[in-house]
């Protein structure tokens, strides 16, 4: 009987490829993994978030963010994108490279440590110690959690999400038991940043050893100055998608507090983690398209970008639907960011331009990344830079969503001279 369902199942995906003009068994499989995977993920996440809304105040949970936010944003002074460079090297088939990548990318992250590192010495010089531990967490960690963090471009490179999803569950769960026991103990943000930045570095480091061992990777040099060369011009791309991303919290928290930037924290965190349902097609799609000639991969976008929108049309709808009573009964002390979540989930109907990045790096078109980024994000920076110093929270949301169209107006018209 199972037998029988199975060829059944099988068959009707084969079926469907005339209209849907992909490998539905590859897709349908790798697709049933990452989603197992982000429902985890998800899951897991909305226990940390819950946590933090019940378990602390608002105005300390504010500080915990802008913390990290200051840790991404000293993030983008390293090879920040170099995730993207090493996936398109594995994806060729150049797995030797991922050592030699790994320690490029610590070494380069060591000048960003030495600056967080001042800047916690000035906190402390000035008695804020809780920024003043803070940066020094971010100095101490950042270079472990940016080497070993790449581990996770390996598997998705591979195409191996079964796997992912299995090497994945530890990565998830050890932070999750570390921070919420923190927050159990103590309403110290010192000792809760602590546990955060600890068991992150820690779970990176397991990940990436045992990525090592399931694919018997050996370091080679050969390759290892194109890929890094490569990753560099994404990164000096990912600088400005690093300093926009975070400059709305770093601006919330100096010009509204600490409890806005944790109302709009917790409102945009369920955004994220639905927007991330879609980035599961690019991932799928990423080692296909790095696998053929760039006219054979740009002919198929049109009907991935059409496909893609459907879904993030459905998907925004049934989350604004859905969002009030995922507040009510876990975030109750938060109910003014309902509203502010709702707002916030238009920019999910933008996510499919990932379609034509995905084709941008899977290709190597530094050019039409560097005007497609570029453009994006000084609309962004500007939008936030002017918003939310007039309008505070509303400001935040309004820049978000504006950023969101017009990243997605500059890859369409990339997308366009294709």
């Amino acid at each position: 009987m199972i037998h029988w369902t199975k060829q059944q199942l099988y068959d009707l995906l084969r079926w469907s490829e005339r209209y849907t003009k992909v490998n539905m068994v590859h897709f349908v499989g790798g697709n049933v993994w990452m989603n197992l995977g982000r429902v985890f993920s998800i899951g897991t996440g909305l226990v940390l978030t819950a946590a933090f809304a019940n378990l602390l105040d608002p105005e300390l949970f504010g500080v915990y963010k802008y913390v990290l936010a200051a840790a991404s944003l000293v993030g983008a002074f390293t090879l920040n994108n170099m995730s993207g460079a090493l996936m398109r090297a594995v994806a060729q088939g150049k797995q030797h490279v991922v050592p030699g990548v790994v320690r490029t990318m610590m070494l380069w992250s060591v000048p960003a440590s030495i600056v967080s590192a001042g800047i916690g010495g000035y906190y402390l010089f000035h008695d804020n110690t809780t920024l003043g531990y803070g940066f020094l967490f971010i100095a101490v960690f950042n270079v472990i959690s940016n080497g070993y963090g790449l581990a996770k471009s390996i598997i998705i490179a591979k195409g191996d999400f079964k796997n992912s999803f299995f090497l994945g569950l530890p990565r998830t769960i050890f932070p999750i038991i570390v921070i919420v026991a923190a927050l159990f103990f103590t309403h110290s943000v010192i000792w809760i940043l602590a546990a955060y930045f600890f068991s992150n570095a820690f779970a990176s480091w397991i990940q990436y050893l045992w990525t090592l061992k399931r694919y018997g990777i050996r370091g080679s040099e050969h390759d290892v100055e194109e890929t890094v060369r490569f990753g560099k011009h994404l990164s000096i791309l990912g600088f400005f998608v690093l300093v926009s991303g975070q400059i709305d919290q770093l601006l919330l928290f100096h010009f509204s507090g600490g409890t806005q930037l944790a109302i709009y924290a917790l409102a945009l965190a369920p955004v994220l983690e639905t927007r991330n349902l879609l980035d599961n097609f690019l991932s799928i799609l990423f080692p296909r398209l790095a696998a053929k000639d760039k006219e054979e991969a740009r002919r198929g976008l049109g009907l991935r970008l059409r496909q893609l929108t459907v879904a993030a049309i459905l998907l925004t709808a049934l989350y604004i639907v859905c969002i009030p009573f995922l507040f009510t009964f876990l975030f109750p002390k938060y109910m003014p960011a309902i509203l502010v979540s709702q707002v916030l989930a238009l920019g999910i109907l933008f996510q499919p331009r990932g379609v034509i990045d995905t084709y941008i790096i899977a290709h190597g078109e530094v050019k039409r990344r560097y005007v497609a980024i570029l453009s994006s994000q000084a609309v962004e920076f500007i939008l936030f830079c002017t918003l939310i110093p007039l309008f505070g929270l509303w400001g935040a949301v309004w820049a978000t969503v504006l950023s969101e169209a017009g990243a997605a107006l500059a890859l369409y018209i990339i997308y366009k001279t294709l």
